[in-house]
């Protein structure tokens, strides 16, 4: 008859899985982004579109110089531009084109700067071609 030996107990060490979920943690750490989001409102085109006429919109061009056009006339600098938009009322729509090849960057600051100055109705053009900063 063999005689059975008494197993001894397993013992499973944890610092293994706790290492494992700190290196994890690291790496999640140093890989992700903390970028302070924000969103820039804008007017969807349906919603003026047909009810606006022309008259109440305000066309605001800007050129690759960093001068801007507002309904056909030369203005130098955004802080003139926006008080030539002053003068024609808050209440109406500005609709912003820039011109092919406009950094985006230039194009943010210039909707955030009519939205602090209180035009609640802007409309960026569809049209393509931003340049990259």
């Amino acid at each position: 008859m063999a005689l059975r030996q008494p197993r001894s107990k397993l013992v499973l060490s944890l610092t293994p899985l706790i290492d494992v979920v700190f290196i994890l943690l690291i790496f999640f750490m140093l890989a992700s982004q903390f970028v302070d989001w924000r969103q820039i409102k804008l007017t969807p085109q349906a919603q003026f579109s047909e009810a606006v006429g022309e008259e109440q919109t305000l066309s605001l061009i800007l050129q690759n110089d960093g001068s801007f056009m507002l309904d056909g006339q030369a203005v130098e600098g955004l802080q003139l531009a926006i008080a030539a938009l002053i003068s024609h009322g808050k209440n109406r729509t500005v609709f912003i084109e820039p011109e092919e090849a406009v950094e985006i960057q230039s194009v943010i600051d210039v909707i955030e700067a009519l939205n602090a100055s209180g035009f609640t109705k802007v409309q960026l053009s569809d049209a393509v071609g931003y340049a990259a900063p």
